[in-house]
């Protein structure tokens, strides 16, 4: 029998970036609180995920200005690359978070147990490890943080060589000459963007229309064009039917061909090389040997089905991040966790307005985005104004030579001015979207952003000019 803790006010099970924050602000809350984690706290964001890829994306962008250095007055004699430390950079950044995270949850209070929890009923959380019994947990609240797996179709033969997911690639330490692409998400073109910089043949296939389908349709259009003028093969309406491994892979397409002034569309069948492929087609909860199926839990889908409080139907059982459905992202675990915790501890707060959850897809140009884009919109029967800026028109961008068909894009309600959505492809415009997700929270409208004063020169100027634009001109066009 495993040996029996003191009870604790709250157990998580999962440490990643929803359930560490969660324990973490229990705790400064005065909540007792115990943190179960199989592998290392920080999770796949930290360790297979959004660290490690950024890091190796960074180096990259490093390589690809240094690849015009001439234009800014700089020579040197030889550029090379040394991939193997793009990795070992990559491990150091990855240790020190690690262990910083590990700092805070022990400054905080917060008692961590390694292994793999499971609910033996809603308040009792048994650890186990190497598949040992170690240590049953009572609690007056459990929060599930366990987040999502890669998704890997049963057709297709993963063997981790070959082909590979988002967390075998990060462990090949050889730059592959060619490699195929399944799927334009985020994490497809991300790694479509490292690997091309790099010197590698890649090829994307899609099988929705174009890729990062979620994003707004000008944004989505100008990324495309731009990885296509650097070479990346974009196959979109196009499925994988068959891989077969052998030394590399070799993959059978199909292809929808759209018939010219007609309703029908034809299929075309095709054969693709490559050294790899990798599988970038979505992730899956992870929600296998939790013991949730010994409760009567709701489900959307293959999403658990929670309250506005991060609350399943279980009362004091709650659920947060990839498991509760999409959008599958670090910074809305974390969010959510917050929030249930907020509630456990007999807290008001704000609910979470999803709408205005920024998202980001770190490629040089980066895509960023907050709110509806302009088909959704549209489609929800709003009159809109649309405010455009090119960044080839603002300072900061020509003076770091980065605005590449680059805009930021701003959809208003025409009556009002509300802020619906903002939009953008360009240098660093994630860190532009915090703003733009506070003044729809706040509601804010375009004339209030035409109002405000941004420092010069700044990137950030291209929001001024984008809201005057959909009030009335732009300054600078």
């Amino acid at each position: 029998m495993p040996e029996r803790s003191a009870a604790f006010d709250l157990v998580i099970i999962g440490g990643g970036p929803g359930g560490y924050v969660s324990a973490i602000k229990a705790a400064q809350l005065g909540i007792k609180t115990a943190l179960v984690e199989k592998n290392k706290v920080g999770g796949t964001c930290l360790h297979q995920g959004c660290i490690p890829t950024k890091v190796l994306l960074h180096s990259a962008d490093i390589y690809r200005k240094l690849l015009k250095a001439h234009e800014y007055g700089i020579t040197f004699d030889k550029l090379g690359i040394n991939y193997p430390q793009f990795h070992r950079r990559k491990e150091s950044v990855v240790k020190r978070l690690f262990q910083g995270t590990q700092f805070l949850l022990k400054k905080n209070g917060v008692e961590v147990f390694e292994g793999e929890g499971q609910l033996t009923s809603a308040n009792n959380v048994l650890i186990k490890k190497n598949g040992t019994d170690i240590v049953e947990l009572s609690a007056k609240n459990v929060i599930l943080a366990t987040g999502s797996v890669p998704l890997i179709p049963r057709t297709i033969p993963h063997d981790a060589k070959y082909v590979l997911t988002s967390d075998n690639i990060l462990l090949q330490e050889e730059i592959p000459k060619s490699i195929i692409i399944a799927g334009g998400g985020a994490v497809g073109i991300e790694f479509a963007y490292l690997f091309n910089i790099l010197g590698s043949k890649v090829t994307i296939v899609e099988l929705l229309d174009d890729v990062l389908p979620a994003e707004d349709k000008e944004i989505r259009a100008t990324l495309r064009k731009i990885l296509t003028k650097r070479g990346v093969d974009i196959l979109t309406k196009t499925s994988l039917e068959k891989v077969e491994v052998d030394n590399g892979v070799r993959v059978e397409i199909k292809s929808k061909i759209d018939t010219p002034h007609s309703p029908t569309t034809t299929e075309n069948k095709d054969y693709l090389k490559a050294d790899y492929l990798l599988l970038a087609l979505g992730r899956t909860p992870a929600l296998t040997h939790l013991g949730i199926e010994k409760l009567s839990l709701n489900f959307k889908g293959k999403y658990l089905q929670t309250n506005e409080v991060m609350e399943t139907s279980q009362k004091g059982l709650y659920a947060i991040g990839d498991i509760t459905g999409p959008p599958l992202l670090a910074h809305k675990a974390s969010n959510e966790g917050l929030w249930a915790v907020s509630h456990i501890a007999g807290k008001e707060t704000t609910p979470i307005n999803y709408q205005n959850i920024p998202r980001v897809t770190y490629c040089s140009p980066q895509v960023a985005s907050v709110g509806l884009t302009q088909e959704e919109a549209e489609n929800k029967g709003y009159k809109i104004k649309v405010g455009k800026f090119p960044l080839i028109a603002n300072s900061k961008a020509i003076i770091d030579g980065e605005y590449e068909d680059g805009f930021v894009k701003i959809i208003a309600d025409e009556k009002y001015g509300e802020i619906l959505g903002a939009h953008a492809v360009g240098p660093n415009v994630g860190e532009l979207m915090w703003g733009i997700s506070l003044t729809t929270i706040l509601e804010g409208t375009a004339s209030e952003l035409s109002s405000n004063i941004y420092p010069h020169p700044t990137l950030s100027e291209a929001i001024l000019e984008a809201a005057h634009a959909a009030v009335d001109k732009p300054i600078h066009l």
